[in-house]
């Protein structure tokens, strides 16, 4: 039997590396026959299902604005966990002349090989990089540096994160009697964490004794902000925590106001029990079911993706907006920004086709008209703060918020080379921790530990510290 499994493992990466090597094939720069009198590059982008359309509405409009230049576009998604197509176009001199990266791969790959330093290119063009990184919010720029070198471009900016509370569960909660009058006012935002946490057990409702005591609606869910490693990135920064050490390559998820954070995570998880509120949280299975929308979740953190949903499948509901409470001590209107990227990876050489690339990175998202096709078609926000963009989203209540927030983002992800397995770490971290399987302190530790080894190899593997 273990023979007959071994032969089906070998058969199913033989099978694998064949339809890789297929898809390499068909993708090669050079298979494809360039438009007559044009300079012809490759783009691999992420954007599929309805923004597909509108994307390559962007592609179109480029085009007609640089009539030498002819862009294939190629749906390839990639993310922390997905990249080997990526990694093994490089090595075998198959990749395109244009990569989306997302912010957090930058470093990686950069560490790793994989892509071109832009610094020289860009001085080419006459650009002062002092003058021209000051026109980035400063955390969208730093994403795409790495050991002083850049090698890459934001191409959108993720304000992370609003809080969202559902006015008409809250006032429903005080017409019934369930909340005081005068308890809070749910017109106006929690400004500090102190009164966010009153909402939230103002809010919460349970049914039953015992046992079969049942929860039915709560507030907040301090490790539920789009996974837990993104938790714990968001409420350690708010408290005052630092999760890197860049100087000198230095893991700090323990740094004390993490664990600070993490604590507070763990008391919302003893005093609600994160089995019970997964239970309420899976009762609802499509995006029109949404515990926010139906006020059994009557607080969240969203992403700008956020306000799509809810114009789609409640436009009708009452909700406010503010940014995130802060903790005392901590940061006030805490916030940090993530986004994808544009870059050249390191195999492409010829002349002509690293210009056109450069003219439509810069021109998607350093340009006025670019940023501003570029940002309609993916629905989300310029990282160029001179983007015209800004001027119409300032006048919209609730786009506006998100404008602040990205003005105030202090933080991105830590710009390092085990970006993907330090998420994972800390999401184990978390989970853990809140569970009460082990306490913060002890989790974070781990974390730590476990993520400088890994740092620490894969530094030496690729050359070592500076």
């Amino acid at each position: 039997m273990e023979r007959f499994w071994f032969i089906v493992r070998c058969l199913t990466a033989s099978l694998l590396a064949i339809a890789l090597l297929s898809f390499l094939a068909l993708v090669r720069p050079d298979a494809y026959q360039g438009e007559p009198g044009k300079t012809t590059i490759q783009l691999w982008h992420v954007w599929g299902g309805p923004i597909l359309e509108r994307f390559e509405q962007g592609i179109r409009r480029f085009h007609e604005l640089h009539p030498a230049i002819h862009i294939r576009s190629l749906y390839v998604p990639n993310d922390l966990s997905n990249n080997q197509k990526f990694y093994t176009a490089v090595i075998g001199n198959c990749a395109p002349d244009v990569v989306f990266v997302d912010g957090p791969q930058v470093a990686p790959w950069a560490e790793q090989g994989l892509l071109l330093p832009l610094d020289d290119l860009l001085k080419q063009r006459g650009i002062d990089l002092e003058k021209f990184s000051a026109e980035f919010f400063e955390p969208c720029w730093k994403q795409c540096v790495y050991r002083g070198r850049v090698y890459a471009i934001t191409y959108c900016a993720d304000p992370n994160f609003a809080l969202f509370w559902n006015k008409d569960a809250f006032e429903s909660a005080i017409a019934a009697g369930e909340i005081p009058p005068g308890t809070l006012d749910p017109d106006k935002a929690p400004a500090t964490l102190e009164e966010l946490d009153r909402w939230n057990h103002a809010i919460t409702k349970f049914e039953g004794t015992g046992p079969n005591r049942r929860l039915v609606r709560l507030g907040l869910v301090p490790w539920g902000v789009y996974g837990r490693a993104n938790s714990i990135f968001t409420w350690g920064w708010a408290f005052g925590g630092e999760f890197y050490d860049a100087e000198n390559f230095k893991v700090t998820a323990n740094h004390p106001k993490i664990v600070e954070a993490l604590e507070w995570m763990c008391e919302y998880g003893r005093r609600y029990d994160p089995e019970r509120v997964s239970a309420l949280q899976s009762t609802f299975g499509s995006a029109e079911q949404n515990p926010f929308i139906l006020g059994r979740q009557a607080i969240q953190l969203l992403h700008l993706s956020g306000l799509d949903d809810l114009d789609r499948y409640a436009p009708r509901l009452r909700y406010g907006m503010g940014p995130i409470p802060q903790p005392p001590g901590g940061e006030l209107n805490s916030s940090w920004v993530g986004g994808w990227t544009l870059a050249i990876p390191a195999t492409v050489s010829d002349p002509r086709r690293l210009e056109a690339a450069l003219d439509y990175i810069l021109w998607a998202c350093a340009e006025a008209e670019g940023t501003t096709v570029e940002v309609r078609s993916i629905r989300n926000f310029p990282a160029w703060k001179p983007a015209p963009f800004f001027e119409e989203a300032r006048k919209d209540p609730r786009m506006g918020i998100y404008v602040q927030i990205l003005e105030s983002a202090k933080h991105q992800r830590p710009v390092m080379a085990a970006q993907a397995y330090y998420m994972s770490e800390l999401d184990r971290a978390v989970d853990r921790a809140v569970r009460g399987v082990v306490t913060p302190q002890a989790a974070l530790d781990e974390a730590t530990r476990r993520t400088q080894e890994y740092l620490d190899k894969m530094l030496a593997r690729y050359g070592g510290r500076p």
